[in-house]
């Protein structure tokens, strides 16, 4: 995905007034990892099609991992220069990192292998899904390093789960793309 390419000479593009705003979902409930340099094989402008998906995890080329609970996107940090770094003299923020991050509650012990071995990838392609069935990522997703700890277990009764996070660089534009078969993505 490239950066947000502008012109010096373009006019401010000017913002619709929405009449309500889009939902797209609170919680983070599945996530989806490619390795680096693969790709799909239909390619949508703003995202992968839950039929795009279906056909990668078909081919072995992605893995999903759903019933996530605690999911969520949060800001990790940003590089900030001031004062003399900068033409104005102004705050500049640029590589804003986020992390999505959450609790894999419900797995059986091919989930538990299966995040030991996500865990020793360097560099893996991820989207990521919320409860809106609203997928993040673009065409390309975003590149991680994810990091699954062990099943924690925290005391008697109570279910024992997965955490996991994945910290990723902002790269300029934060595509949404919507599909209602989004839910039904497993492996």
């Amino acid at each position: 995905m490239d950066n947000l390419v502008y012109n010096c000479t373009d006019s401010l593009l000017q913002p619709s007034t929405p009449s309500c705003h889009t939902d797209y979902g609170e919680t983070v409930v599945k996530v989806a990892f490619m390795k680096e340099g693969g790709t799909f094989e239909v390619a949508a402008s703003d995202g992968p099609t839950a039929s795009e998906f279906e056909t990668a995890i078909t081919a072995g080329e992605v893995t999903i991992i759903d019933k996530i609970t605690n999911g969520h996107r949060i800001q990790n940090g940003a590089t900030e220069v001031s004062g003399d770094d900068t033409i104005t003299g102004g705050t500049e923020r640029y590589d804003v990192m986020y992390r999505v991050e959450g609790r894999i509650k419900v797995f059986d012990e091919s989930i538990k292998r299966l995040t030991e071995r996500l865990d020793r990838f360097s560099t893996l392609r991820m989207w990521y899904f919320t409860n809106r069935n609203y997928c993040f990522g673009g065409p390309e997703g975003f590149e991680v390093t994810p990091n699954f700890d062990l099943h924690i277990i925290e005391g008697r009764g109570t279910p024992g789960y997965i955490p996991f996070y994945c910290d990723f660089t902002a790269i300029g534009e934060d595509f949404a793309v919507q599909d209602a078969d989004f839910v039904d993505l497993s492996n």
